[in-house]
């Protein structure tokens, strides 16, 4: 189960688009704008704020992105929820990378510490049983504007030296530039489970509530297991496309 983060996210400049969007959405989270209520169209929230109608754009998509709002042609935008929904996207496309997350999100983390992988641990990574790795827990949060964390997350590496600082996401290339070695291939395992107490605190969420786990396995040549990410989701904030390209 993931602690608390303890380092505070860096200082970010935010755009003017982030910005509205962050403000925005903190009124539907708030539940100011409720459910079903309708935002001002580009025109009169470009208008109001002082901003070019592609910035207010930008703003409404990133509402989109989260769930929030469902747009229009018109340039207006409806308030279609009161939590931040993840939106995954498993590729099936040959040349596509797996597992993308619709809008930025970052990984934040603790610093690692090193186990030992028991029978089942080792059993889910696929890895060898005894063998020594480096563990990081922490929580996967939307953007740098922050809209609270999606998820939590564990990520571990099969890494001998513990002087190791996590990447924002991890992808073959940052894992490749991280261990040294060439990332060959990714398994990802969607099982169900229930919540935390832990984890909901850190989520914001109901402990006991159904969550999804999200499980990726990276390989190296020869089939050997060299990283994983296990993202856990509450369910009702996360849909899962599969897309197969024929």
């Amino acid at each position: 189960m993931p602690p608390a983060v303890g380092a505070a996210p860096r200082a970010v400049t935010i755009s003017r688009a982030d910005g509205l969007a962050r403000a925005l959405a903190a009124t539907i989270l708030d539940g100011t704008t409720p459910i079903g209520s309708e935002l001002p169209d580009e025109a009169a929230l470009a208008l109001a704020e002082g901003m070019p109608r592609p910035a207010v754009r930008a703003a409404l998509r990133q509402l989109e992105t989260l769930g929030l709002v469902q747009r229009s042609r018109g340039g207006s935008a409806r308030v279609i929820a009161t939590e931040v929904a993840a939106h995954y996207l498993i590729e099936g496309q040959v040349g596509n990378a797996p597992g993308a997350y619709a809008g930025r999100t970052r990984l934040a983390a603790e610093r690692p510490r090193r186990i030992t992988l028991d029978p089942d641990l080792a059993r889910r990574l696929d890895a060898a049983e005894g063998s020594a790795w480096l563990h990081f827990a922490g929580l996967r949060l939307t953007s740098d504007a922050g809209y609270g964390p999606l998820s939590c997350i564990d990520v571990w590496l099969a890494s001998r030296s513990d002087d190791l600082d996590l990447p924002p996401d991890l992808t073959p290339a940052t894992l490749e530039a991280l261990l040294g070695t060439s990332i060959v291939a990714i398994e990802e395992d969607i099982s169900a489970g229930m919540l935390t107490s832990a984890q909901a605190r850190h989520l914001r969420a109901r402990g006991g509530a159904p969550c999804l786990y999200v499980l990726r396995r990276f390989r190296k040549r020869g089939g050997g297991t060299v990283a994983a990410l296990r993202d856990i989701h509450p369910a009702e904030r996360i849909g899962i496309t599969l897309r197969l390209q024929i």
